[in-house]
């Protein structure tokens, strides 16, 4: 097993928050446009839900 370096976490960590933002802008156009519970709203919050979780799991492990 390769233990990952600092920098390596960082980027990965950079990535993971980029990803994070990118889909709650997403997800802000996609309830504006079409309603907070129309189905692609909803898909795209449970796609946010999946990247939080991976950040709590990122400072976790």
């Amino acid at each position: 097993m390769l233990l990952s370096t600092p920098e390596k976490d960082k980027s990965m960590y950079q990535i993971l928050i980029e990803e994070i933002e990118q889909t709650r802008t997403l997800m802000i156009q996609t309830a504006v446009r079409e309603g907070l519970t129309s189905p692609s709203t909803l898909q795209v919050s449970q796609s946010l839900d999946v990247l939080l979780n991976k950040l709590q799991i990122f400072f976790y492990q």
